[in-house]
Protein backbone atom coordinates (compact mmCIF):
# COMPACT_ATOMS: atom_id res chain seq x y z
CA UNK A 1 0.00 0.00 0.00
CA UNK A 2 2.80 2.30 0.89
CA UNK A 3 4.59 1.39 -2.97
CA UNK A 4 1.13 2.47 -4.46
CA UNK A 5 0.94 5.71 -2.08
CA UNK A 6 4.41 6.50 -3.65
CA UNK A 7 3.34 6.30 -6.80
CA UNK A 8 0.64 8.14 -6.55
CA UNK A 9 1.75 11.37 -4.78
CA UNK A 10 5.24 11.02 -7.74
CA UNK A 11 2.41 11.31 -9.88
CA UNK A 12 0.71 14.09 -8.30
CA UNK A 13 3.46 15.87 -7.74
CA UNK A 14 4.52 19.62 -8.61
CA UNK A 15 7.50 18.09 -10.23
CA UNK A 16 5.50 15.57 -12.74
CA UNK A 17 3.58 18.85 -13.34
CA UNK A 18 6.17 20.45 -14.23
CA UNK A 19 7.45 17.51 -16.90
CA UNK A 20 4.45 17.50 -18.44
CA UNK A 21 4.72 21.48 -19.44
CA UNK A 22 8.07 20.57 -20.07
CA UNK A 23 6.60 17.89 -22.21
CA UNK A 24 4.62 19.91 -24.58
CA UNK A 25 7.20 22.39 -25.71
CA UNK A 26 9.06 19.05 -27.00
CA UNK A 27 6.35 17.93 -28.66
CA UNK A 28 6.12 21.89 -29.82
CA UNK A 29 9.80 22.11 -30.72
CA UNK A 30 9.51 18.67 -32.85
CA UNK A 31 6.68 19.75 -35.05
CA UNK A 32 7.90 23.13 -35.96
CA UNK A 33 11.42 21.41 -36.38
CA UNK A 34 9.68 18.54 -38.76
CA UNK A 35 7.43 21.85 -40.36
CA UNK A 36 10.36 23.48 -41.42
CA UNK A 37 12.62 20.23 -41.81
CA UNK A 38 9.97 18.68 -44.16
CA UNK A 39 10.02 22.09 -46.58
CA UNK A 40 13.94 22.10 -46.29
CA UNK A 41 13.76 18.57 -47.21
CA UNK A 42 12.10 19.34 -50.47
CA UNK A 43 13.46 21.73 -51.61
CA UNK A 44 16.99 20.06 -51.16
CA UNK A 45 15.65 17.09 -52.82
CA UNK A 46 14.34 19.44 -56.12
CA UNK A 47 18.18 20.51 -56.41
CA UNK A 48 19.59 17.56 -55.81
CA UNK A 49 17.71 16.88 -59.48
CA UNK A 50 18.53 19.57 -60.81
CA UNK A 51 19.85 19.70 -64.20
CA UNK A 52 22.96 22.14 -63.50
CA UNK A 53 26.12 20.34 -62.31
CA UNK A 54 26.62 23.34 -60.34
CA UNK A 55 23.09 23.17 -58.25
CA UNK A 56 23.16 19.15 -57.89
CA UNK A 57 27.27 19.45 -56.16
CA UNK A 58 26.50 22.06 -54.01
CA UNK A 59 23.26 20.85 -52.58
CA UNK A 60 25.10 17.29 -51.65
CA UNK A 61 28.17 18.87 -50.27
CA UNK A 62 25.98 20.74 -48.04
CA UNK A 63 23.73 17.33 -46.96
CA UNK A 64 26.84 15.37 -46.58
CA UNK A 65 28.81 18.01 -44.48
CA UNK A 66 25.18 17.67 -42.42
CA UNK A 67 25.05 14.25 -42.14
CA UNK A 68 28.78 13.58 -41.29
CA UNK A 69 28.66 15.48 -38.32
CA UNK A 70 27.57 14.51 -35.02
CA UNK A 71 24.34 16.43 -34.47
CA UNK A 72 25.14 17.13 -31.09
CA UNK A 73 27.70 19.44 -32.99
CA UNK A 74 25.16 20.68 -35.51
CA UNK A 75 23.16 22.12 -32.77
CA UNK A 76 26.09 23.90 -31.10
CA UNK A 77 27.28 25.40 -34.41
CA UNK A 78 23.98 26.88 -34.81
CA UNK A 79 22.38 27.36 -31.15
CA UNK A 80 25.85 29.00 -29.88
CA UNK A 81 27.71 29.65 -33.06
CA UNK A 82 25.37 32.38 -34.91
CA UNK A 83 25.24 34.46 -31.98
CA UNK A 84 28.92 34.51 -31.45
CA UNK A 85 29.68 35.14 -35.12
CA UNK A 86 27.21 37.78 -34.53
CA UNK A 87 28.69 39.53 -31.91
CA UNK A 88 32.43 38.60 -33.44
CA UNK A 89 31.52 40.93 -36.27
CA UNK A 90 29.20 43.50 -35.00
CA UNK A 91 31.21 46.12 -36.02
CA UNK A 92 29.36 45.25 -39.77
CA UNK A 93 26.08 46.03 -38.47
CA UNK A 94 24.31 49.17 -37.79
CA UNK A 95 24.06 49.84 -34.29
CA UNK A 96 20.06 49.88 -34.25
CA UNK A 97 20.15 46.45 -34.94
CA UNK A 98 22.95 45.58 -31.89
CA UNK A 99 20.25 47.19 -29.63
CA UNK A 100 17.25 45.13 -31.12
CA UNK A 101 19.52 42.14 -30.86
CA UNK A 102 19.84 43.09 -27.00
CA UNK A 103 16.38 44.25 -26.16
CA UNK A 104 15.44 40.47 -28.04
CA UNK A 105 17.91 38.66 -25.80
CA UNK A 106 17.04 40.13 -22.77
CA UNK A 107 13.04 40.10 -23.28
CA UNK A 108 12.83 36.97 -25.49
CA UNK A 109 16.10 35.08 -25.03
CA UNK A 110 14.14 31.96 -24.27
CA UNK A 111 12.09 32.14 -27.27
CA UNK A 112 15.54 33.34 -29.65
CA UNK A 113 17.77 29.84 -28.85
CA UNK A 114 14.28 27.93 -29.01
CA UNK A 115 14.07 29.03 -32.32
CA UNK A 116 17.49 28.63 -32.92
CA UNK A 117 17.66 25.04 -31.64
CA UNK A 118 14.33 24.24 -33.98
CA UNK A 119 16.27 25.50 -37.14
CA UNK A 120 19.25 23.12 -36.12
CA UNK A 121 16.87 20.42 -35.78
CA UNK A 122 14.77 21.03 -39.09
CA UNK A 123 17.98 20.47 -40.51
CA UNK A 124 19.28 17.27 -39.73
CA UNK A 125 16.18 15.98 -39.80
CA UNK A 126 16.31 18.10 -43.77
CA UNK A 127 19.38 15.88 -44.62
CA UNK A 128 18.22 12.74 -44.16
CA UNK A 129 14.61 12.99 -45.69
CA UNK A 130 15.83 15.12 -48.59
CA UNK A 131 17.55 11.63 -49.60
CA UNK A 132 14.55 9.71 -48.90
CA UNK A 133 12.13 11.85 -50.44
CA UNK A 134 14.55 12.14 -53.59
CA UNK A 135 14.81 8.13 -53.91
CA UNK A 136 10.50 8.46 -53.95
CA UNK A 137 11.19 10.75 -56.85
CA UNK A 138 13.35 8.61 -58.56
CA UNK A 139 11.20 5.15 -57.57
CA UNK A 140 8.03 7.24 -59.86
CA UNK A 141 8.35 5.76 -63.57
CA UNK A 142 9.25 8.30 -65.47
CA UNK A 143 6.31 7.37 -68.24
CA UNK A 144 4.48 8.97 -65.37
CA UNK A 145 5.43 12.41 -66.41
CA UNK A 146 4.74 11.97 -70.03
CA UNK A 147 1.03 11.08 -68.69
CA UNK A 148 0.75 14.34 -67.41
CA UNK A 149 1.42 15.90 -70.56
CA UNK A 150 -0.84 14.21 -72.23
CA UNK A 151 -3.77 14.89 -70.10
CA UNK A 152 -2.58 18.60 -71.15
CA UNK A 153 -1.00 18.97 -67.29
CA UNK A 154 1.88 21.42 -66.63
CA UNK A 155 5.05 20.04 -65.26
CA UNK A 156 3.58 21.65 -61.40
CA UNK A 157 0.06 20.30 -61.84
CA UNK A 158 1.63 16.87 -62.85
CA UNK A 159 3.65 17.37 -60.04
CA UNK A 160 0.95 17.68 -57.87
CA UNK A 161 -1.78 15.47 -59.20
CA UNK A 162 0.44 12.45 -60.69
CA UNK A 163 3.64 12.19 -59.02
CA UNK A 164 3.29 13.69 -55.49
CA UNK A 165 0.25 10.81 -54.73
CA UNK A 166 2.88 7.85 -55.86
CA UNK A 167 5.48 9.32 -54.20
CA UNK A 168 4.43 9.31 -50.55
CA UNK A 169 4.04 5.33 -50.87
CA UNK A 170 7.83 5.36 -51.15
CA UNK A 171 8.35 8.25 -49.04
CA UNK A 172 6.26 7.55 -46.00
CA UNK A 173 7.73 5.03 -44.33
CA UNK A 174 11.18 6.72 -44.14
CA UNK A 175 10.16 10.17 -43.25
CA UNK A 176 8.11 8.59 -39.97
CA UNK A 177 11.18 6.71 -38.88
CA UNK A 178 13.16 10.12 -39.53
CA UNK A 179 9.79 12.37 -37.20
CA UNK A 180 10.88 9.21 -34.43
CA UNK A 181 14.65 10.11 -34.46
CA UNK A 182 13.84 14.11 -35.04
CA UNK A 183 11.64 13.67 -31.07
CA UNK A 184 14.51 12.01 -29.66
CA UNK A 185 16.46 14.64 -30.32
CA UNK A 186 14.76 17.38 -29.24
CA UNK A 187 16.63 16.34 -25.95
CA UNK A 188 19.93 17.34 -27.53
CA UNK A 189 18.54 21.30 -28.07
CA UNK A 190 18.74 21.67 -23.58
CA UNK A 191 22.39 21.58 -23.97
CA UNK A 192 21.79 25.59 -25.85
CA UNK A 193 19.38 26.34 -23.14
CA UNK A 194 16.29 25.50 -24.34
CA UNK A 195 13.25 24.63 -21.54
CA UNK A 196 12.03 20.78 -23.18
CA UNK A 197 12.32 17.95 -20.88
CA UNK A 198 15.55 16.85 -20.57
CA UNK A 199 16.14 20.37 -19.38
CA UNK A 200 13.30 19.89 -16.95
CA UNK A 201 14.64 16.26 -15.51
CA UNK A 202 18.07 18.01 -15.42
CA UNK A 203 16.47 20.76 -12.93
CA UNK A 204 14.02 18.42 -10.98
CA UNK A 205 17.47 15.84 -10.92
CA UNK A 206 19.16 18.93 -9.13
CA UNK A 207 16.46 19.94 -6.65
CA UNK A 208 15.84 15.96 -5.87
CA UNK A 209 19.01 14.12 -5.76
CA UNK A 210 16.56 11.24 -6.99
CA UNK A 211 18.13 11.15 -11.05
CA UNK A 212 16.93 7.01 -11.55
CA UNK A 213 13.53 8.15 -10.74
CA UNK A 214 12.84 11.31 -12.60
CA UNK A 215 14.88 9.98 -15.50
CA UNK A 216 13.00 6.65 -15.81
CA UNK A 217 10.05 9.42 -15.56
CA UNK A 218 11.58 11.23 -18.89
CA UNK A 219 11.42 8.13 -20.59
CA UNK A 220 8.30 6.89 -20.44
CA UNK A 221 7.32 10.31 -21.10
CA UNK A 222 9.08 9.61 -24.31
CA UNK A 223 8.04 6.26 -24.82
CA UNK A 224 3.93 7.25 -24.75
CA UNK A 225 4.90 10.13 -27.35
CA UNK A 226 6.71 7.46 -29.55
CA UNK A 227 3.91 5.46 -29.31
CA UNK A 228 0.95 7.55 -30.07
CA UNK A 229 3.25 9.11 -32.54
CA UNK A 230 3.75 5.33 -34.52
CA UNK A 231 -0.44 4.82 -34.26
CA UNK A 232 -0.84 7.88 -35.87
CA UNK A 233 1.76 7.33 -38.26
CA UNK A 234 0.00 3.94 -38.87
CA UNK A 235 -3.21 5.41 -39.32
CA UNK A 236 -2.05 7.98 -41.87
CA UNK A 237 0.25 5.38 -44.08
CA UNK A 238 -2.90 3.27 -44.06
CA UNK A 239 -5.61 5.79 -45.27
CA UNK A 240 -2.52 6.97 -47.93
CA UNK A 241 -2.65 3.22 -49.41
CA UNK A 242 -5.96 2.58 -48.65
CA UNK A 243 -6.75 1.33 -52.22
CA UNK A 244 -3.00 -0.03 -53.60
CA UNK A 245 -4.72 -3.32 -51.99
CA UNK A 246 -7.82 -3.66 -53.36
CA UNK A 247 -8.58 -5.92 -55.90
CA UNK A 248 -9.51 -4.27 -59.30
CA UNK A 249 -12.79 -4.21 -60.77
Amino acid sequence: MSELTTIFDLFNSQYFAAMLVAAKATILLAIIALVMGFLWANILAILELSRWRIVRWSVTLFVSIIRSLPELIVIFLIGLGLPYLFLEYEEIWPPQVIDLYFSILDSYGEYLFFGLGAFALSLIYASYASQTIRGALLAVPKEQWHSGAVLGLSKPATFFYIIMPQMWRHAFPGLSNQWLVLLKDTALVSLIGVHELMKETDYIYSATSDGFTWYTMAALIYLVISLVSQKLQDLLYNRITKYDHEPAK
